[in-house]
């Protein structure tokens, strides 16, 4: 299932993911024997000319072909389109029919994010597409019969009806990110203990090796620590065919406008 990073900083929005795509080959003979790896791939790509941003965990292959190269097809289709809501639509409408004629199988989550003028101010938005209904105790997906999409960050729960500034204001103090992917209970944990962690080296260490963060190229190292420090919790407690999540990251970003 691997495992995607969506974090909102006062700079911008970033997704980052890791690379391992778990795949299975199935030999049929006197005895049946299915083999399964990982191999790696990007699941974080960027629209070549807007700051729009995709990501996604789950299926491997849609139509027999990587999850990127479907992607870029996609992209290449909608360079233009009216607005971030259109897209997510096109996207999920894309996903359901090929879901639904069984041209992939397994539970799927994209998250499509950017920002978009609300009132006359720039504001995050984070569609959440998902073909799933609910997570499992041990850490996997349950998967429904179709493709739903929610922007969610206009959401109650989130920030509701806030303006741009305000949810920047927010973001400036307090720690704000979507998460999805394999076991999450103990992705959560082994990313607080390294945020913990690295907060008290960027403030204390003696040498001041690192900055506090304030450009998308250096909140992406510490996206991409999260990303690797679990990676390093499959690479040292799974067997190389349960590596579920590894292989490296990959951290793209869409910058905040000003005006």
């Amino acid at each position: 299932m691997s495992i995607l990073v969506v974090q909102l900083v006062p700079e911008g929005l970033l997704f980052g993911a890791d690379r391992n795509i778990t795949s299975q080959l199935e030999l049929d003979g006197a005895v049946r024997i299915v083999l399964r790896g990982q191999s790696q791939r990007p699941k974080v790509l960027k629209w070549p000319n807007r700051e729009v941003i995709v990501g996604y965990v789950g299926a491997g292959e849609i139509q027999g072909r990587p999850t990127d190269e479907w992607l870029y097809a996609l992209i290449g289709r909608n360079l233009e389109f009216p607005d971030q809501e259109t897209l997510a639509r096109t996207l999920t409408a894309a996903l359901d029919a090929l879901y639904r004629n069984g041209d992939f199988r397994g539970p799927s989550i994209f998250h499509l994010g950017g920002f978009e003028l609300v009132g006359g101010e720039w504001t995050p938005r984070v569609h959440f597409i998902r073909n799933t209904v609910a997570p499992h105790e041990d850490g996997t997906y349950e998967c429904g019969k179709r493709f739903d999409c929610s922007e969610e960050l206009s959401q109650e729960r989130y920030f509701g009806s806030k303006s741009g500034s305000e949810i920047r204001e927010y973001v400036q103090s307090s720690y704000f990110s979507f998460r999805q992917g394999y076991d999450l209970g103990a992705f959560n944990a082994i990313d607080q203990k390294l945020r913990e962690a690295m907060s008290v080296i960027v403030h204390t260490h003696p040498a001041q090796r690192h900055p506090v963060p304030t450009t998308l190229e250096e909140w992406a190292k510490h996206v991409a620590l999260a990303i690797h420090g679990y990676g390093a919790y499959f690479a040292a407690f799974y067997p190389p065919f349960e590596q579920y999540v590894g292989g490296g990251a990959d951290v793209v970003w869409a910058e905040w406008p000003n005006g």
